[in-house]
């Protein structure tokens, strides 16, 4: 998931009326055979009964929804965002009982009336509805082994919680009438009842969905059937056939232009998983331009050319039986919900994003939410793997690059969360998002392309964690047996004990005895304890030397504060910089010039924008020992077009500042780009009114 705050809506309360007898006798067109389902016969809906907790003696029940497993949801729902009350509802649950019970225990808000709840021999149930909790009395004893359907009947007002749970918009201006759901970490409970564990996947889930005209639902998995009802109302039916957390079911509800692309897997994959062909569903807000996009890194259509990537780096897309797809959500952000992302961008780092989490976070979800890098640091690494596969995607590699460092930078506590309970804290970017991109670039590093990628196939595709809950210890495992080396001091300075990053400062000694060269290279690692909780960090660090005739780049193995290395080298040493490309999280790279040969360093060119934030004129300053016929100086914006330019031609050895006006530019983040010959510099720029 990647969310920006979206505006809050608030709901008039509870309806008065709260038996199913009433809403059937004199609503029962909304809950006719067909929207309720072949399988539920409708004398069992009008029995409700409801029991207050003091009425009914739990002691020595098992209320604990572990031992009870889901395997199969049938959600059918009535929804009407201009009644009262929007949702009615049932849910077939069907599972099995891991150990004796008497009860079961599953998760409903409070603010949901629970009308009834019966076996589907029609017997009702007793049952206690409190603290979010819906407890169910099933009268005998449910020995383990043994299995259970039943329904649980119930209407209501959806609160939105958290990053919105269910949202109901209708007329208010400037939006469109939508209904859309998103239940990542706890929203779930707001709209229907399950057992909201992120242990306990169904197996399947089928979600019938019943509304007004000209309204269109998209939801998991594939199309059944959308039928078109006497009333001029509609029924839309899903089927998802695969393992799913409740989290992960959705709903999108909007008057929608539909495209639908195909994706047919490419030869060279082919060789390796098997030929795939399957639809790229998506739903777009009418006359609205999210498949086509507004430049050639935005648009939903890339996720066609998307998918390739992605198998060729992680392994074949899990779902390749039904679907993916994207639906227009009225919330700044995306969310992975099982093969239909709910969008509510359009730029290419949040369709690769929400895509790789069809891998991360669907596929293999977390086994508590404190283990969330596992969802959000995967699918942000994501993002670059589709950016250095294609020229078009380099301003926004090199741009969410330099902006991810920075806020990885920021991070504050563990990878791993102590602390689940605040939903906007769990979510923070600096933490689970770029940190968690951070470390795993890091390992990319340590392993190199070819083995990282061995690493993240086995881990999507390894037996008996594909379509499973998994924990950070069973990517350290993949990650060990695939590298053939230990990552336990590295898992414990990074992910579940470390805060903060390394800072190094260097120095360098030039040796010759007149026909060999050397360099001596002293490493300190200088982070203070109110910076790091590490001392030293043990980890192989990249030095960049340079010599009067080459520039090379070596890797030493650091695992001590202060260390010395020997260089070979075939003439005498210049300089040295420390992580030249960034592959550490660590703090600004340090350079050491050696005195006697500073002015012999050869330099190619360098540039600096002031003043910087601008609210309308700035300078680009270059410097450069080289003349060049032209420099040219490009500023584009967070969608990769060039928004302002301008060239400077003769320019000769030395600084040049070139004038700049941003003033009808708006507000935000934009890229410099300064090109001198075949040399490119990037340097971010904010614009501030």
């Amino acid at each position: 998931m990647e969310m920006r705050k979206s505006e809050p809506f608030f709901f008039s309360g509870l309806p008065l009326f709260s038996a199913a007898v009433f809403i059937l006798i004199f609503q029962g067109a909304f809950f006719s055979p067909q929207v309720l389902g072949q399988d539920t016969p409708i004398t069992a809906l009008a029995h409700p009964l409801r029991v207050q907790p003091e009425s009914v003696n739990l002691q020595g029940s098992s209320v604990l929804s572990d031992r009870f497993d889901v395997s199969y949801y049938h959600l059918t729902l009535n929804l009407n965002g201009l009644r009262n009350p929007i949702l009615i509802g049932r849910n077939r649950i069907e599972g099995t009982a891991i150990a004796d019970l008497d009860s079961l225990q599953f998760d409903l808000s409070t603010n949901m009336v629970v009308d009834f709840v019966s076996l589907t021999s029609g017997n009702v149930l007793k049952t206690i509805h409190q603290n979010d909790k819906l407890t169910v009395v099933l009268g005998t004893k449910l020995t383990a082994g043994k299995r259970l359907e039943m329904d649980v009947v119930y209407h209501g007002n959806p609160e939105e919680t958290g990053f919105g749970a269910f949202s109901n918009i209708q007329n208010v201006s400037g939006k469109p009438n939508t209904i859309w759901t998103l239940s990542e970490p706890y929203g779930s409970k707001e709209w229907w009842p399950s057992d909201d564990q992120l242990t306990d996947k169904a197996d399947s889930v089928r979600i019938t969905v019943h509304v007004p005209a000209p309204m269109t639902v998209g939801s998991n998995g594939v199309l059944l059937s959308r039928k078109l009802n006497m009333d001029g109302s509609s029924t839309f039916d899903w089927m998802h056939r695969y393992p799913i957390s409740p989290y992960l079911v959705s709903l999108a509800i909007g008057e929608y232009d539909e495209y639908v692309q195909s994706y047919t897997r490419p030869a060279f994959l082919q060789s390796q998983y098997g030929p795939a062909t399957f639809p790229i569903h998506h739903f777009v807000y009418a006359g609205g331009n999210a498949f086509q996009g507004i430049s050639p890194s935005s648009g939903w259509h890339l996720a066609l050319e998307m998918m390739s990537v992605f198998e060729d780096w992680l392994g074949p897309y899990p779902f390749a039986k039904e679907k993916y797809g994207h639906a227009q959500v009225t919330f700044k952000g995306g969310m992975e919900h099982q093969t239909l992302s709910s969008m509510g961008n359009i730029g290419a780092e949040l369709i690769a994003h929400e895509l790789a989490h069809q891998w991360f976070g669907d596929k293999l979800t977390p086994l508590t939410w404190p283990h969330l890098w596992l969802n959000e640091g995967f699918a942000t690494m994501s993002e670059f793997l589709v950016f250095e596969s294609d020229p078009k995607y380099d301003f926004l590699n090199q741009f969410l690059g330099d902006l991810y460092f920075e806020r990885a930078r920021s991070a504050t506590g563990t990878l791993v969360l102590q602390d689940t309970t605040d939903v906007g804290q769990m979510f923070d970017f600096p933490g689970v998002y770029a940190r968690g991109y951070m470390v795993l670039r890091m390992i990319r590093g340590i392993v190199g392309d070819d083995v990282f990628k061995d690493i993240l196939r086995t881990y999507t595709t390894r037996p008996n964690l594909e379509y499973k809950s998994v924990s950070t210890s069973d990517f350290q495992r993949v990650v060990e047996e695939v590298s053939g080396r230990s990552f336990q001091p590295f898992f414990d300075q990074w992910v579940y004990s470390g805060t903060g990053f390394p800072t190094y400062d260097v120095e360098m000694e030039a040796l010759t005895d007149g026909n060999n060269y050397q360099a001596k290279i002293t490493l300190h690692q200088i982070q203070a304890p109110d910076e790091s909780s590490v001392a030293v960090y043990n980890l192989p660090v990249w030095l960049e030397i340079t010599t009067p005739s080459r520039v090379s780049l070596v890797r030493v193995e650091n695992d001590q504060r202060d260390q010395t290395y020997i260089i070979e080298l075939s003439d005498s040493p210049l300089s040295v910089r420390v992580d030249p490309y960034r592959w550490l999280l660590r703090g600004e790279s340090p350079t050491h010039v050696n005195a006697d040969t500073e002015s012999l360093v050869p330099e190619k060119f360098s540039m600096s924008l002031y003043p910087n934030p601008t609210s309308g004129l700035f300078y680009v300053q270059v410097q450069s020992a080289e003349p060049q016929n032209r420099i040219t100086v490009d500023v584009v914006d967070m969608l990769g077009r060039v928004v302002l330019n301008s060239t400077a031609d003769h320019f000769q050895t030395g600084e040049t500042d070139l004038l700049m006006d941003g003033a009808r530019l708006p507000s935000g983040l934009y890229l410099v780009r300064v090109g001198q010959g075949t040399l490119v510099k990037h340097q971010s720029l904010i614009i501030t009114r």
